[in-house]
């Protein structure tokens, strides 16, 4: 009995934080479709999330590299990454071809700038980096940390309301998850995110 009650505890000490991280990331997305919060208010809400999950990675002494924001020089990881871009721009392209597009094309000139320097990155960091010091810390397989990462970074456009977004980032992020895991390097990926989520955006799949 004692045995069985320890093994509960130190799984209970586990998930505690992969829920309360999860929780942060996903309060948001929760708020606005609840209509507690105004959906306009969709990005600060990113970038006050976002902040202070770094803030507080700050204050527990990890460093950028940790981030996977050291410096982005090895030619490999980017060259992977543009691979593993293409492949998703092909399949962006393919469903904005076959299947009927639920969204109108945003005012991009205006969005831009703001998506592709502070919402990626910001995204990027919180889905990808900071789940993969998490997971390394609770000794998580990378099996375990892809499909988390994948499904926080899906579950945060929960305040969309469509099904469809919600596959096609849980899909986005196994892609981003898995090159971070092997790469540890969020650069690369912060240009494919900003690359596909700029065609989705264009194409009216986003």
């Amino acid at each position: 009995m004692f045995y069985d009650e320890m093994t509960v505890l130190r799984q209970s000490c586990h998930i505690a934080p992969l829920l309360g991280f999860a929780f942060l990331l996903l309060a948001p997305g929760i708020a606005i479709r609840y209509g507690v919060l105004p959906f306009e208010f969709r990005f600060e809400a990113l970038l006050l999330v976002s902040g202070l999950c770094i803030v507080l990675c700050a204050v527990a002494g990890f460093s950028l590299a940790e981030l996977g924001l050291g410096r982005p020089s090895a030619l490999r990881h980017w060259a992977g990454c543009g691979a593993l871009t293409l492949a998703l721009a092909g399949s962006v392209l393919l469903e904005s071809r076959y299947f009927a597009l639920a969204h109108q094309p945003v005012e991009w000139i205006g969005f831009a700038p703001f998506y592709v320097l502070v919402s990626s990155p910001c995204q990027e960091v919180v889905c990808r980096s900071i789940p993969k010091l998490i997971a390394d810390r609770l000794q998580m397989s990378g099996r375990n940390y892809v499909l988390y990462s994948s499904a926080v970074f899906s579950l945060m456009h929960n305040a969309y309301g469509d099904p469809v977004l919600l596959a096609n980032t849980f899909f986005a992020g196994l892609v981003w998850a898995t090159a971070y895991l092997f790469t540890r390097n969020i650069w690369p990926l912060i240009f494919s995110h900003a690359a596909i989520g700029t065609l989705a955006f264009v194409l009216g799949v986003a």
